[in-house]
């Protein structure tokens, strides 16, 4: 009786033990697909390098265009034309800087053009454009140099000769609205 009993037991038992290997078990079975292809001709080799050649060209076409165009943003004309705000100082003790901020105030392309003088305090940290006006020792010679604020760059320079600020105030304002006319393209010829 026992023998009967244990029949189903390791019936069963050995069904277990086989599923049991069975979904241990890898496929040793793998699929690799190919695909060849025919060489490419002489004529197809030439037309593809010739394309990436013109490909490569292109791309550096593309590339000195925005350098360029980077660099015309950067020059002085672009940098003076976009001016809006100005600086006006001075390095002598015969014009004072409220001088030429009147009479570039005076100055119709001035309003035409929304451009605003700033003064005082650190306020020449955000302007546009420096206007720097000098006057050498024992001369009648006023000059006035443009400078770009956020990188330097120099943008417009000049020299006019006066008695004194008085008379020199309105002639460097007239000259240098001359030069941001002819940055902004509306004088061809400076004078």
């Amino acid at each position: 009786m026992k023998m009967k009993k244990l029949t189903p037991r390791l019936l069963l038992l050995a069904i277990l033990t086989l599923i049991a290997v069975s979904a241990n078990a890898q496929t040793t079975e793998q699929n690799v697909n190919v695909t060849i292809r025919p060489s490419q001709t002489v004529e197809q080799r030439v037309a593809d390098e010739m394309k990436a050649n013109e490909l490569k060209k292109a791309a550096e076409e593309k590339r000195a265009a925005e350098e360029a165009a980077r660099i015309g943003q950067t020059s002085p004309k672009a940098l003076l034309s976009r001016a809006r705000l100005v600086y006006v100082s001075s390095n002598t003790e015969f014009f004072e800087a409220v001088q030429l901020q009147n009479a570039l105030r005076k100055r119709a392309e001035f309003d035409a053009w929304q451009m605003a003088i700033v003064d005082g305090g650190r306020s020449h940290e955000i302007t546009d454009i420096f206007i720097e006006v000098d006057r050498p020792l024992f001369t009648f010679t006023f000059t006035y140099q443009i400078t770009n604020r956020s990188n330097g760059i120099v943008l417009a320079t000049g020299k006019i000769t006066a008695f004194d600020g008085n008379e020199a105030a309105p002639i460097l304002a007239q000259r240098i609205i001359e030069d941001i006319k002819v940055a902004r393209g509306e004088n061809k010829l400076k004078k």
